[in-house]
């Protein structure tokens, strides 16, 4: 499934990492590259980097936050928003793919278990489970 959405998203001219980069900044305006490496569960520095090949690529723009003098707050440019149309249709048009044939008791059935798998897999769910045993 990778491998095909790498091939998808590569028409774009843009990775995995940075189609998901991207897409957090479009879901919260204004993030740090802090809370961007947590969400992509990745490490500062791999966040900062692909930070910069955006903002070299004028998609991002750093802009200093009010709240913190030292945090930089991330935002999307109008020239991401091309792009950001073209990504949305392309995740429709490969959800509807994946999902085709599936009645909505199925799909609300996949949304239950992979919400369970989610929260399992979250830190700390393991120690939360061991205490509620």
């Amino acid at each position: 499934m990778r491998k095909s959405f790498d091939r998808y998203v590569a028409d774009f001219g843009v990775t995995r990492s940075l189609w998901s980069l991207i897409a957090v900044v479009a879901r919260r305006p204004g993030t740090t590259q802090r809370a961007i490496a947590e969400a992509l569960e990745m490490s500062e520095a791999s966040a900062g980097r692909l930070v910069d090949r955006l903002v070299a690529e004028g998609l991002l723009e750093r802009r200093e936050r009010e709240d913190d003098r030292r945090a930089r707050a991330v935002y999307l440019t109008p020239k991401a928003d091309p792009l950001l149309e073209q990504m949305a249709n392309m995740a429709r048009q490969r959800e509807e793919w994946m999902f085709r044939g599936m009645t909505e008791e199925e799909l609300e059935q996949l949304r239950a278990l992979l919400e369970k798998l989610h929260t399992n897999l979250n830190p700390g769910s393991m120690n939360s489970s061991a205490e509620a045993s």
